[in-house]
């Protein structure tokens, strides 16, 4: 062999040992094919492991303040009281108390037994998710949903044993059945009745799960409304599905009544950029994959038409608009769902949270991928790349935040750093002012107190004072009985109203007449009159407690003993002398 032919050889030989791009991009085809072809097996590999990052916790964490309200009451000894102790005391319709009953019943009662029905809620919404975009473009875009469905931070809340993702589940099977229906009839088929009777159901499901489930439902008449515009002959079967519901509403007459005589915390009350940080929030963690989506619809080029060829897509572009357009209506109208809420609370004066936006995640869910698919005519290559991107965002924001951490520390200043971090996760937006934990005079006691991990160890013989609700139900919940037997929360709703201008927590005199609580519910005066000297546990500048800054005014002394951090979130505990006395003597 001459070096000519030698040096061919190794060239020859050198280039089939390199990977040919083509290689790449055939396995890439590959890929999508598969998802494609196997859509709900990848699915449930996907929803899995983003169940498990998000969900992981819910056996072992303990129940909170709302959560134990739903504890309670599912354990009523009447469905009767249980149906009472609804309207009286935590004022939401009765499917999820029943849900956790029937739960408690098979699984025995428990914490992770109370959460259940919520954990089923919020993996048949993301099955529905996935449905969805799948019925409308292909698999691979139901994962895209998907995807960005377990990247909603919302999604934190979807184990709490609260109405909330039976909201959410309820609003996905009646958008579910309203497009299968409305997709039967307009395409000329039949056969709907399963369609027409799950959305029925499903509108039942979201009236009794929470109040809020009106603006959601009353989403779907408007979308019917564009639907009618459109075909200008009304779908009267579907009416009928869509009204046999409303029924349901009567229910919330007595709720009403009683929400009525309770007073928010201005702190919580709706403010133009809380609602924007709402939005904000929900899109966290969403930033880069979003961009690429964008990116990626908009810069995605057009396939050159003949005149005919043209004609066509207007047609099929015409009829495709005739079928997306109510669904298009249907997505916004539940995306300013929050924006609904806000402007009724803001006129009750009642608190707003995020998790009153929960219904938003639908649409959050949906829109990226129904854009991407409108702009590239549903390509396999686009919809991997998205889906990949949201699956690499989405694992560096959860199991890969700490090595994404360290790697950046150690390759970038702080400030370089903490703006690639922010790539993955945008920061808040600071709206509200911050206040200061105590008040400055106890600024330097704070910053020295050491930290109490176990109460029964600090002075046993005195009585412990929650400072809210919050406090005291949790620790009643999990403390053992020698804590429990000196716990005590105070009522004074002269001074709730005046000091933190809140009475949410005024009726636990009735509460713990219904609910197997062990601490005692004591009035204020009464209490500190047998009391002068006591523990209390809370933080002073919380805007629904009211306990530690009256004793402030009434001349007690506080002092700081330590920073708590145990079974609550209210981390100081304080020993008050009661100096003088501060309520009138009593006959």
């Amino acid at each position: 062999m001459n070096s000519l032919t030698h040096n061919r050889w190794i060239g020859v030989q050198s280039a089939a040992s390199r990977p040919s791009p083509f290689a790449s991009v055939r396995l890439i085809r590959a890929l999508a094919r598969f998802v494609d072809s196997h859509g709900w097996i990848v699915f449930t590999a996907v929803s899995s492991a983003c169940a498990w990052l998000r969900l992981r916790t819910f056996d072992s964490r303990h129940l909170d303040h709302d959560e134990l309200y739903s504890y309670y009451i599912a354990q009523a000894p009447t469905l009767k009281q249980l149906l009472l102790l609804t309207r009286t005391v935590d004022l939401h319709p009765p499917l999820s108390y029943l849900l956790i009953r029937i739960s408690f019943a098979l699984f025995g009662v428990s914490s992770w037994s109370c959460r259940l029905p919520s954990v089923i809620a919020i993996l048949c919404t993301a099955a529905l998710v996935f449905w969805m975009a799948r019925r409308i473009f292909t698999s691979l875009y139901g994962i895209i949903a998907v995807l960005v469905f377990w990247s909603v931070p919302f999604t934190y809340q979807a184990d709490e044993a609260r109405p909330y993702s039976l909201l959410l589940c309820f609003t996905a099977l009646m958008l579910a059945s309203w497009y299968r229906a409305t997709e039967v009839r307009d395409t000329g088929a039949t056969s709907r009745r399963w369609a027409l009777l799950t959305m029925a159901v499903a509108g039942f499901g979201l009236l009794l799960s929470h109040v809020l489930g009106v603006l959601p439902y009353a989403a779907f008449f408007g979308a019917e409304l564009v639907r009618l515009r459109i075909r200008r002959k009304p779908d009267w079967s579907l009416w009928i599905a869509l009204l046999a519901p409303a029924i349901s509403v009567l229910t919330y007459l007595p709720l009403f009544r009683s929400h009525a005589a309770i007073l928010f915390t201005e702190q919580y009350r709706v403010t133009p950029m809380r609602i924007v940080n709402c939005y904000l929030r929900s899109i966290t963690f969403l930033v880069i994959p979003l961009l690429v989506a964008a990116l990626i619809a908009f810069l995605w080029p057009k396939q050159p038409q003949g005149r005919s060829q043209q004609e066509s897509e207007t047609t099929r572009l015409g009829s495709r608009w005739a079928a997306l357009a109510p669904l298009t209506f249907l997505l916004g109208s539940l995306y300013l769902v929050p924006v609904a809420v806000a402007i009724i609370f803001a006129h009750t004066g009642t608190a707003f949270f995020d998790r009153y936006a929960f219904v938003a995640i639908i649409p959050i869910s949906l829109t990226p991928a129904l854009v991407l698919g409108l702009r590239t005519q549903r390509n396999q290559m686009a919809a991997l790349a998205v889906a990949l991107v949201l699956g690499a965002v989405l694992v560096l924001n959860t199991t890969g935040k700490p090595w994404l951490i360290e790697q950046l520390a150690n390759l970038a200043p702080p400030r370089v750093a903490a703006f690639a971090l922010n790539a993955f996760a945008a920061p808040p937006i600071v709206t509200e002012p911050v206040v200061p934990m105590v008040p400055e005079r106890l600024q330097a006691a704070l910053a020295a107190a050491p930290v109490v991990s176990d109460l029964d160890a600090i002075d046993p013989d005195l009585p412990l004072v929650a400072n809210t609700g919050l406090t005291f139900l949790e620790i009643d919940q999990e403390a053992d009985a020698e804590l429990t037997a000196r716990l005590y929360l105070l009522n004074d709703r002269q001074a709730a109203t005046a000091i933190a201008h809140d009475t949410v927590f005024e009726n636990y005199d009735r509460v713990k007449r219904v609910f197997p609580i062990r601490g005692q519910v004591a009035p204020y005066c009464a209490f500190i009159g047998e009391h002068p000297r006591f523990l209390a546990l809370g933080a002073y500048n919380h805007p629904q407690g009211w306990l530690l800054k009256k004793l402030d005014r009434d001349g007690a002394n506080l002092h700081l003993i330590g920073v708590y951090r145990g079974i609550t979130e209210e981390a100081q505990l304080y020993e008050v002398t009661v100096l003088k006395a501060t309520c009138p003597a009593r006959p």
